[in-house]
């Protein structure tokens, strides 16, 4: 997965009369709470969000989020929010004082139909369920501020906004929050992580597997290799941070290598990762499990929206776990092909293959 880490954030703090206002293109039609909860419902496990008429700073009229013990108070409005469409974000917060010790998180969020608060608060969903845009922890007073988040992707079509607020423990605050801003940015701004493409080959020799290095990346930035070999007995040398390094294998098999390229750009301002991962094939005499099963390869590794199987053996079915055994996604595989869900996450999920000869385990990508 590629990600862009902007090592600079965007925060000012506004004091006195200064006031936020609403964005143009705002799609939150009464985000600033002039027209109180007009167009926003209930969301969470607390019916008392709430709309004070006072004046703090950026806030005026602003939204109340009452704390209580470890529970939320969230609000949401219907809004429509495309997939792939870049948005920006602005809103004014603050975290009044609560006695010596409070913990609460105030989140912002697009999320489908049917996306419960503990599932968004917990993580539980997929990119296309829900996606948070914007979390902020405190356990101390912060006071009246202006926050913009950097333009982020929809991961999702999403159908409603939501605002909460967290209680962590027993002590939480009454979270402040007024001039929520959700503008789309069309076209999206050039991401400059984009042109960051890892990618590699190799040569074998004997039980050697030489690799060269393929990546891509942006002009002027200084580039970091992580190899991972696939070759966990190996120790120490089943890792490599060099550009082309080579690895010997204790013997005929697949191997799933992944390289993990990073760079920083010239500035220092912005630094990206991205992964690539393939199956390594080391030829010779087929093993015990190839014997039983079939000779197999899957293809393509990373995969994205398809795979296809290669080999001797016949795929009947395909199960695909988390790192931490859960069962993903399982489904029948007809003329050694199958279609894989969009909702399925980025990472690396461990699959087992039935075929028609055994039973194969392989590592697959999804990038």
């Amino acid at each position: 997965m590629r990600k862009s880490i902007l090592i600079f954030m965007f925060l000012t703090v506004l004091v006195g009369s200064a006031l936020a206002q609403p964005c143009n293109n705002n799609h939150l039609t009464n985000a600033d709470f002039t027209l109180n909860l007009t167009n926003w419902t209930q969301y969470g496990t607390v019916t008392s969000a709430m709309v004070l008429p006072t004046s703090n700073g950026c806030l005026a009229n602003f939204l109340a989020l009452p704390a209580t013990t470890n529970s939320n108070t969230g609000i949401e409005q219907v809004v429509v929010m495309k997939q792939d469409t870049c948005y920006d974000l602005c809103y004014c917060y603050e975290f009044p004082p609560m006695g010596a010790i409070f913990n609460s998180r105030l989140v912002f969020a697009g999320i489908t139909s049917g996306v419960t608060v503990s599932q968004l608060l917990s993580g539980s969903f997929t990119p296309a369920q829900a996606q948070i845009f914007d979390q902020i922890t405190a356990s101390s007073a912060i006071p009246a501020t202006i926050n913009c988040t950097s333009t982020f992707q929809a991961t999702g079509n999403f159908t409603s906004f939501v605002v909460v607020n967290e209680t962590i423990g027993v002590v939480g605050t009454d979270v402040r929050v007024d001039n929520i801003c959700l503008a789309s940015r069309n076209p999206c701004p050039i991401d400059p992580c984009d042109s960051l493409v890892a990618n590699f080959t190799y040569a074998v020799a004997g039980n050697t597997a030489n690799f060269t290095d393929l990546s891509t990346g942006p002009s002027g930035s200084s580039f970091s290799w992580s190899w991972d070999f696939g070759d966990p007995p190996s120790g120490p040398n089943n890792i490599s941070a060099l550009q082309n390094p080579s690895h010997t294998y204790p013997g005929p098999g697949i191997y799933f290598v992944c390289l993990y390229l990073s760079s920083i750009s010239s500035d220092g301002l912005t630094a990206c990762m991205d992964t690539f991962c393939l199956d390594v094939v080391i030829p010779g005499t087929v093993g015990l499990e190839e014997a039983e099963s079939g000779s197999l390869i899957m293809m393509p590794n990373p995969a994205n929206d398809h795979l296809q199987f290669k080999g001797t053996a016949k795929v009947v079915r395909l199960s695909l776990f988390s790192s931490f055994g859960q069962l993903i996604f399982e489904s029948a595989v007809e003329n050694n092909a199958i279609n894989l869900p969009a909702t399925l996450a980025t990472g690396v999920y461990n699959a087992v293959i039935q075929t028609d000869k055994g039973t194969l385990n392989r590592k697959l990508m999804i990038r």
